[in-house]
């Protein structure tokens, strides 16, 4: 009933939400990938349903997958000059299905795992780096606005590093930095999420000023030892990516040379004489920006939807020098046209979608139209063709309907014309309504084409009666109906209206638009609703990034400032982020739900969407509520139950007694009791909806891992039936309440019943009290005598349990009885909610029957929307759709720095990497020598052997003597980490740990056996 429940939170629902997300973006039939991984025909899909782009799964490979996923050494095998038909499919009956990359794929069902680059595929993680890049170039802005100008670079030697500032002296290892660091300074290099302050500066959309400096300092202390700046060399970028476990991209070295040039803006920066550029955390933002800088970040508050971002227009690309784009028809707000024609910018082709009567993305302008046209719909349905005798008629079998057997074909034929006449006759209504209600821009001739529809099918004939063929509207006297004309032809007036303003949308000029509440108030509520996602998807990814550094915060609190040999930021981390999992926090309630809808953070924080169906029938319920009060007080009013209350008033004189209030009250109670049971489930349909959907998000509902995910994902159209079963499910609820309130109050005031209602009552206060002193003595008994599961006076708790059973044995006859009462309530309450299950799954199935399949269509509808409206879906959206555009969007070498980022920020996130050589290679671990990932000039042969002297010559140094103390405490963390592993790649099989089974060493020669295996 939209009450309040506990959620995850923190850093652990944000990767639940992107499992959630895959899960959406998924298109197989038989299961889900439990990678979470997102292959070319996904994103076809995608785009096709989302926007109405065609693009091939094979342009999606090359271009999309091509720099952003595993598809490494394939971006740019398509001619950039080529012809647009060879990138897209002009033939609409040309589904692809000829072409091998299509037949490879079987149309996305091969499910298997995306791993080690046999698919072409977005891992999780790729998708999380993807996301955030629009928040890197608002980094990158704040770093610039911090220093005016230009930032210069600053060169130093490249052979000089602070491992050997003397050439007679042996490398310092990272553990020696580590050790050494307080000595000399380096401790202050460190990066430092406890001291983290958020930055108001965009409010909850700008990332925070330190950000960059941070992971910067978490990545180079992790990798090299040393958090301080150094100069920028293949060998550093190689190292990287090893330590994080990117080996085969490490051994690229085309990719090496093409990172190494992205980190400076200008290629003779690099080894001129020597020299090299310094690699700090300014020199570290550019490589994560310098491929996604056609991107406008300032787009994100502009009342404009993402296809217009990306290509200035509304229409298809290709048909831009054949169609004017009149920009003020779907963008009033005054903005700069982008795209164009220039070099590396592609056309993209559009097919028609019928975007006014899309109920899947919600294309159309405005959703308040959409809402009113289907109750507009169905009253004028009921007013003129409910039940209509000219249809029957006609549809009349000439064989003996006492027959059994006629009766069911008669019966079948009279459904099957039902059928017809609201599939021919509402079809044309809404289409034609609303053929100008579209968020493309069209003739503005449509608008009057739909006001036109409106006219004829609603107005028309509520003025002037009309018989032809089965359509009649001669009015009948009957109170109900002249209701239902009367809202009938109000909504159409209200239709009307709302068209006015549509027109007036397309014709003003734009300087009526200068002002924001001008503007605002003309643009369509779908734009407005799509903007409010653009700022909700940067709230949210801001929100990853500010919980990841609470994460890397309690690491720091946790193991203090000084870091012990050898110690990872990294591994450190990820104990912090398994310690703060199963964090969680409390949600919803029906007024905190409402008052976020008030104030709006619900949209542009969360991004919340609500579908047509929900509001549709959401108005259908209050308009429900409107018509049967009315029905009340026009019945009241009327002549024939005037007469009834006469018939009582002579009654009156006969028993000497008013009788009148016992048929008033108990009809007033019922009437009352009606009313507000439809309002208490029309409110609380949208809270229990924003429940639902906030749940799926944190993953407090299971979806990539649940096996009844996949039957939301099985016929969508099911939720066709939503509107219907939300209208007629509230009527009956309404009527059931009524008559059961109705029937209680009269019985009870009727006098030939007050005998038996007097000895009922005394027996319910009778049961009520004894109920109360029973609650009273076991207060007592159990505070004396039990403490959880077990008793501290045996024999007393024996006695006193076999007196209750006897007891109970005649107390829970009544129990039973107010059980049924109870649920035959609850029952009646739940007809008309279909948004929440009233069932539990272990009662909701009589074998392979479902018996109340009604909330599952519900949330059929809901996941529907949101795998085409989610706030990061529509980012990635973008992301798509530039790349599309602009061949020079995205590349390798950029989305690897940004992995490299991600895998500083978020190391929880590598368990979603699916790459041969990453995640079945790497071990987590506090600890650089346990990973096996340990810098290359950390552990110097040398070195090794000079420790293996000492140690028999019973001198051990201080470097052992720190790695004997923190032994046991790293395998311990060393074995969480991999059962954390395994449990979360279930399919996948870590190596094993290295020391294995330490504890049993003898000595500490096993200890160096095994660190020198790795």
């Amino acid at each position: 009933m939209g009450g309040k429940y506990s959620r995850p939170c923190g850093a652990s629902a944000d990767a639940k939400e992107l499992e959630y997300i895959s899960a959406l973006h998924q298109t197989g039939r038989t299961k889900l990938r439990r990678d979470g991984s997102i292959r070319a025909i996904d994103i076809s899909r995608f785009l096709e349903s989302r926007y109405g782009i065609q693009a091939t799964e094979a342009e999606v490979r090359e271009r999309i997958l091509g720099a952003f996923g595993n598809c490494a050494g394939r971006q740019g095998n398509l001619d950039p000059e080529s012809s647009p038909v060879d990138t897209f499919r002009e033939d609409p009956s040309d589904d692809g299905s000829n072409s091998p990359s299509d037949a490879s794929s079987s149309g996305g069902d091969d499910d298997g795992e995306c791993i080690g680059g046999r698919e072409d595929c977005l891992d999780l993680t790729q998708i999380l780096a993807l996301l955030l890049v629009p928040l890197l170039l608002k980094a990158e802005r704040s770093l610039s606005e911090e220093n005016p100008g230009r930032v210069e670079l600053h060169s130093i030697p490249v052979s000089p590093s602070p491992n050997d500032s003397n050439e007679n002296e042996a490398p310092k290892t990272a553990s020696a930095w580590g050790a050494d660091s307080t000595r000399n300074g380096l401790q202050r290099s460190l990066p430092c999420f406890a001291t983290h302050r958020h930055r108001e500066r965009g409010g909850k959309r700008w990332p925070d000023g330190d950000l960059i400096d941070n992971v910067f300092r978490t990545m180079m202390h992790d990798a090299t030892g040393d958090a301080r700046p150094r100069p920028l060399t293949k060998e550093l970028i190689r190292q990287l990516l090893e330590f994080y476990g990117e080996g085969e991209l490490a051994e690229d070295e085309k990719l090496l040379d093409e990172m190494l040039l992205a980190a400076a803006s200008d290629k003779d920066e690099l080894d001129v004489e020597g020299d090299a550029v310094l690699f700090d955390h300014r020199a570290f933002v550019r490589p994560l920006t310098h491929d996604v800088q056609q991107y406008n970040i300032d787009s994100e508050t502009s009342l404009t939807t993402n296809y217009y971002d990306v290509f200035g227009t509304c229409y298809s690309t290709k048909e831009r020098q054949k169609r004017k784009s009149l920009h003020r028809l779907i963008n009033p707000v005054k903005t700069v046209e982008v795209g164009g024609d220039g070099v590396g910018v592609r056309p993209v082709r559009r097919v028609y979608t019928l975007p006014s009567v899309d109920y899947f993305a919600d294309t159309f302008r405005s959703k308040g139209f959409v809402v009113l046209l289907w109750t507009t719909w169905i009253l004028t349905y009921f007013s003129y063709l409910f039940g209509g005798s000219e249809v029957l008629s006609i549809t009349q079998l000439g064989c003996d309907s006492t027959q059994f057997g006629c009766a069911v074909l008669q019966g079948i034929t009279n459904w099957l014309t039902i059928m017809a006449q609201l599939s021919i006759l509402g079809t044309a209504f809404v289409v034609w309504a609303s053929v100008g209600n579209s968020v493309y821009p069209t003739n503005v001739l449509w608008v009057f084409v739909g006001m036109g529809a409106t006219v004829l099918f609603v107005l028309l004939p509520y003025f002037m009666d009309i018989e032809v063929g089965v359509v009649s509207t001669e009015k009948t006297g009957n109170v109900a109906d002249r209701l239902l004309y009367r809202l009938s032809v109000t909504g159409g007036f209200l239709l009307l209206v709302s068209a006015l303003l549509n027109v007036c949308q397309r014709t003003l000029p734009k300087r009526a638009f200068d002002k924001i509440h001008m503007a605002r108030f003309f643009t369509p509520g779908v734009i407005r609703r799509e903007a409010e996602i653009k700022q909700a998807a940067s709230c949210k990814v801001n929100r990853i990034v500010r919980n990841a550094c609470e994460v890397h915060k309690v690491a720091e609190l946790d193991g203090g400032n000084v870091r012990g040999m050898g110690e990872t930021i990294y591994g450190r981390a990820l104990l912090a982020y398994a310690r703060t999992s199963d964090q969680t926090e409390e949600m919803g309630g029906f007024l905190q739900t409402w008052r976020k809808i008030w104030d709006r953070s619900l949209f542009e924080e969360e991004g919340m969407w609500f579908t047509t169906h929900l509001l549709a029938g959401n108005l259908a319920q209050f308009t429900i509520c409107f018509f049967l009060g009315a029905l009340f007080v026009a019945f009241y009013n009327s002549d024939l139950f005037q007469q009834g209350l006469d018939y009582l008033d002579q009654l009156d004189q006969v028993t000497d007694g008013s009788q009148r209030w016992r048929l008033m009250m108990p009809l007033i109670f019922g009437v009352v009791w009606g009313e507000v049971t439809i309002l208490i489930i029309a409110a609380n349909y949208i809270p229990s909806t924003v429940n639902t959907v906030l749940r799926y998000r944190s993953g407090a509902i299971d979806s990539l891992h649940s096996n009844r995910f996949l039957k939301l994902r099985f016929a969508v159209d099911h939720s066709s039936l939503l509107f219907g079963s939300i209208f007629w499910g509230t009527l009956y609820t309404a009527i059931i309440s009524r008559f059961m309130t109705l029937l209680l109050w009269g019985v009870i005031l009727w006098p030939d019943f007050a005998q038996v209602i007097l000895v009922l009552f005394a027996n319910v206060i009778g049961i009520i009290i004894t109920m109360l002193l029973k609650w009273i003595a076991l207060i007592g008994f159990r505070r004396k005598c039990a403490r959880a599961y077990y008793r501290r006076s045996v024999a007393l708790t024996n006695l006193v349990g076999v007196i209750l059973e006897s007891w109970n044995l005649g107390l829970t006859t009544s129990y039973m009885i107010f059980r049924s009462i109870k649920l035959l309530a609850a029952a009646t309450l739940f007809i008309g909610r279909v948004d929440v299950p009233f069932l539990s799954d272990h009662a909701c199935f009589v074998g392979p029957l479902e018996l109340d399949a009604y909330p599952l269509m519900f949330r059929k509808d809901l996941l529907s929307h949101e795998a085409h409206r989610h706030p990061y879906l529509e980012r990635l959206g973008l992301m798509y759709m530039m790349k599309l555009r602009h061949d020079d969007f995205g590349n390798k070498a950029g989305s690897c720095w940004r992995l490299l980022f991600v895998y500083a920020l978020c190391p929880w996130m590598r368990k979603y990497r699916n790459r041969n050589d990453s995640v079945s290679d790497f071990k987590f671990a506090a600890n650089r020598l346990w990973t096996g990932r340990m810098p290359a000039d950390a552990t110097a042969p040398a070195e090794k052997e000079e420790l293996r002297s000492s140690h028999n010559n019973s001198e051990e140094s201080d470097a052992v003597k720190a790695l004997k103390q923190q032994n046991e405490r790293l395998r311990r963390e060393n074995e969480m980490m991999r059962a954390l592993l395994v449990q979360s790649n279930p399919k996948q099989t870590a190596h094993n740990s290295c020391p294995p089974n330490l504890v049993g060493a003898a000595t500490l020669e096993s200890f160096y056996d095994c660190i020198e295996g790795i």
